[in-house]
Formats: C-alpha cells, sequence, structure tokens
C-alpha cells in the first residue's frame, strides 16, 4: 500500500507541474504583481535593499525570495514568479501528507494532491509574483508541523508565513486546534518551544521595520490601501455572497463543486457514514467556515487571492467525505462500479476546465494578458532617448518595473486638463513625448481633447492583431509636416 500511495502521489506531483510550468512564460504581471516585483528588483540591484523609498504595505519575505532569482535568471518577468511556482509545486505532496497526517486516510491523502494539482485557482496562481502561493505553502507546512512534535520548526514555519502576508494570523486557531488534537495542548515546552521559533521571524521582522520609517506601520497601510476595517453593510452581503460564489465555481470548476455537492449530500444523508466523522473533519469544517464567513462579514475586497490559502483544507475535507462514501458504498455491490464510473465521466469533464487554467484563459491569478499590454508598450521604449516622456494615468506601477532600467520618465496626470497644462509648456521641445492608453473606450474621451487642443496622436504598432493597448507620439500641430 505505501509504494502505491507513492506511485499515485507522484503522479498528481508530475500531472500538476504539467498544468503550471505554461504560465511561467506565458503570463504578464497584473499591477500588483508589477509593484511587488519592482520592489524585488531594488533590492536585487542593491539601489534599495531596505525599501526605505518605497511605501511598502506588505511583510517582505517573498521580495527577497524573489530578489534571490533576479541575480540567477536576469531581470526577466519570470524570475519574480519563482518563490509561488516553487511553492506551488510542492504544495501538492506537502498537503497530501497533511491530509494523512490529519486523518489517517490514505485515500483522502491521495484525493486531496488530486483535487490541489487540478484545481484552476492553485493552477493559475502558481505562475504568479502573488504573495498568496508562498502565503498558502508555508500555513500548510505550520499546519503539518503542528501534527509531529516538531514544536520550533512549527513556530518558525508559522512566523514565515506571517512574514510574508500577515493573513496568516486568521490560520492561528486552527494552528492551535491542530496541536490540541495532538495531545500537546498541556506540554508548556512545547508551547515555549513553538513561541522561540515564531518569535525568531517576528523578531527579524519587526526589525527590518524598525530599520526603515513608515508612517503607520506595515498594518496600517494595508489596512488603509485595501479601505480600511469595517462589517459590511446590509445592502452589500448579498452581492458580496454572490461575487464569493462565483469565485468557487471558477477556483473548483463546475465538475469539482458538483462532486463537492454530492459528498455534502451523501454526509448528511447517511447517519452511517456521518458517524465516522473525525474530530479533525469537524475542526477543518469549523474553520472553513469561519474563514469564509468572516471574509463574507468583513468589508474587505472580494478577491480571488483570499481564497487560494483556504482551498488545501476545502480539498481536504472533500476528499475526505469522498472516502468516507466509498468505503460506505463498499457494502452495496453495484455502488463502487456505479461509483467509479461517475469519478471518471466527472474526470473527464473537468479536462477543459484545467486546460484552460494551465493557459489562463479563466478570470482568476495570473494570465497573459494581465498587464493589458504594458510589456509590448515597453519594449517599443526600450531604445528610446534620455528624457523621452511617457505620459500615464492608470498603469503607473507595470511602467516601474517594465521601465526600471530605461531612460524614459514617466509623467502621472490625474485628467485631460492636468495632461493639457503640462503639454501647453513642455510639447514641442526636446525628446519625444508619448501617451499609452487602453484600446477601448475608457480612452476616447483623453484623444478626443487632445485632438481638440491641437495634437496628432502618431500610433505605435505593439502587437501583431488587435492589440490591448496603444502608445501614441503626442505631436503639436504646429510643429507636423
Amino acid at each position: 500500500m505505501l509504494r502505491s500511495w507513492r506511485f499515485w502521489l507522484l503522479v498528481c506531483c508530475l500531472l500538476g507541474a504539467s498544468l503550471r510550468f505554461h504560465g511561467l512564460f506565458a503570463n504578464r504581471f497584473s499591477a500588483d504583481e508589477a509593484l511587488f516585483a519592482g520592489w524585488a528588483r531594488l533590492i536585487a540591484v542593491w539601489r534599495d535593499p531596505l525599501l526605505l523609498t518605497q511605501a511598502v504595505d506588505k511583510p517582505p519575505l517573498l521580495f527577497y525570495l524573489q530578489a534571490l532569482f533576479y541575480p540567477l535568471f536576469g531581470p526577466v518577468e519570470w524570475a519574480a514568479r519563482m518563490p509561488s511556482l516553487i511553492a506551488s509545486l510542492l504544495l501538492v505532496p506537502l498537503v497530501a501528507q497533511l491530509a494523512r497526517r490529519l486523518t489517517g486516510d490514505t485515500l483522502a491523502a491521495m484525493v486531496t494532491a488530486l483535487f490541489v494539482a487540478v484545481s484552476p485557482l492553485a493552477v493559475q496562481f502558481s505562475a504568479t509574483a502573488f504573495s498568496d502561493p508562498l502565503l498558502t505553502f508555508w500555513v500548510m507546512a505550520a499546519l503539518y508541523g503542528a501534527t509531529r512534535p516538531a514544536p520550533f520548526r512549527t513556530g518558525l514555519l508559522f512566523g514565515l508565513a506571517l512574514a510574508t502576508k500577515y493573513q496568516a494570523a486568521l490560520f492561528a486557531p486552527l494552528l492551535v486546534g491542530i496541536v490540541w488534537l495532538a495531545g500537546h495542548s498541556r506540554d508548556t515546552k512545547y508551547w515555549l518551544r513553538l513561541s522561540v521559533g515564531l518569535l525568531a521571524v517576528v523578531g527579524a521582522l519587526f526589525a527590518w521595520q524598525a530599520a526603515r520609517p513608515a508612517t503607520g506601520g506595515l498594518v496600517a497601510l494595508q489596512w488603509a490601501n485595501i479601505g480600511g476595517a469595517r462589517l459590511a453593510r446590509s445592502w452589500e452581503l448579498w452581492p458580496r455572497l454572490w461575487g464569493y460564489a462565483r469565485l468557487w465555481s471558477l477556483a473548483l470548476g463546475w465538475p469539482m463543486i458538483i462532486l463537492a455537492v454530492v459528498v455534502i449530500l451523501g454526509l448528511a444523508g447517511s447517519r452511517r457514514v456521518s458517524s465516522r466523522v473525525q474530530p479533525a473533519d469537524a475542526l477543518l469544517a469549523l474553520f472553513i467556515f469561519g474563514y469564509l464567513s468572516l471574509h463574507w462579514l468583513w468589508a474587505v475586497p472580494v478577491w480571488d487571492r483570499y481564497l487560494l490559502p483556504v482551498l488545501p483544507l476545502v480539498a481536504i475535507l472533500i476528499a475526505r467525505g469522498l472516502s468516507l462514501l466509498w468505503a460506505s458504498a463498499g457494502q452495496v455491490s453495484w455502488a463502487r462500479p456505479v461509483f467509479i464510473l461517475a469519478l471518471v465521466v466527472l474526470a473527464i469533464a473537468h479536462l477543459p476546465t484545467a486546460a484552460a487554467a494551465r493557459s489562463g484563459r479563466l478570470p482568476i491569478g495570473g494570465r497573459p494578458d494581465a498587464d493589458g499590454g504594458a510589456a509590448a508598450v515597453a519594449r517599443l521604449l526600450k531604445d528610446a532617448p534620455y528624457g523621452t516622456v511617457l505620459y500615464d494615468h492608470e498603469y503607473s506601477w507595470h511602467w516601474r518595473y517594465q521601465l526600471f532600467d530605461s531612460r524614459v520618465y514617466v509623467s502621472w496626470f490625474p485628467d485631460a486638463d492636468a495632461l493639457l497644462a503640462d503639454l501647453a509648456v513642455f510639447a514641442g521641445q526636446g525628446p519625444p513625448r508619448y501617451i499609452a492608453l487602453p484600446s477601448s473606450d475608457s480612452a476616447r474621451p483623453i484623444i478626443r481633447r487632445l485632438l481638440e487642443n491641437g495634437y496628432r496622436l502618431e500610433p505605435l504598432d505593439a502587437h501583431a492583431g488587435e492589440p490591448d493597448m496603444t502608445l501614441y507620439r503626442i505631436i503639436p500641430e504646429s510643429t507636423s509636416d
């Protein structure tokens, strides 16, 4: 049985890798990814190793790990994705081991690994520069450590999760619950060693923060950037619930959703099966309910990234329910063949979803078109002369990364009036001036105002075919031929 378990776990790992490597080179940065990667490049070239000049609102572990890969691979986007990719690949066997330690159920562990390997949410976040894949890995590693007599390592891993993203603190109750189930709750030495491991990382985080000025600190900046802390208002509850339901449908895919519904109905409808539920199952179910309820009732943005850290726990719970139903089906002669047939049908039905996730076609996680064409536009300005001006309204974080070592000055403008005021003084003087605008209706008012005020826009093609963003050279009519 042990050899079979290892073989199928290897199959799940290879399947997960086959779905993840494509996005490493195909994806483009979203705004947040460009911001994080830009911070990492400042560290990597030692231009600002403590990020003193940046309004950093996140713990810095991800940025320093990303910075390690830039000297190895050069200034390429996928260097910043390497920490997330590695964490995502290691997550598959890790959650299998966690499921096995929590439930003692090898079948549930294998199904968990398969779920995480093919989940669209896990696949599309694997090749990104977001902090959430790394956060998920550290949290699951800490929970696995809590199932074993390794308190210092558990505390260290949980500290690394906190040093990646403060949302790791939400998993502290689950960590304590698993320690209690493991029988260490009354061991004073266990808690002391766990605290030492945790404080070793937290102390380093505080030392980093003390070495750099930041008004209000990291936590205050983060709360301010997501709109503050408050409960959701009554008229927000239904749209928020619908938003999260939509995200879960994308995160799992409809075949997995159907399977989860069948498992829930099967457990609820069979007293014999439900009686075999273990304390670990109840603990996971209670924590997942609390985590999702908190994100629904608290007025934080409805973002797909918030679902990623809890996705492995959802996979464990679904896999555990499936295992219980499988054991119960063994008591009926025809049940298991029907069971297997249904699983095969759902697996085949999931193939298009998995293929779409591999190509980044679902509106979650990383995608090839996430930058709106900023990378292609930046290539056009690669050899621009010193002092070239690029006017920008909504892609500042992209330009900070894409034009990191260029000779282009990016000038942000709040509205068309501010842009015209600047052009009235400087247009027609010195190096050329450009403006990058999305190829959508939102750019029309700015284009119209420029044309009405005597400027000609000369487009530079960044794409073959229909572009997502167009780079225009701004030419005053008085100087045009």
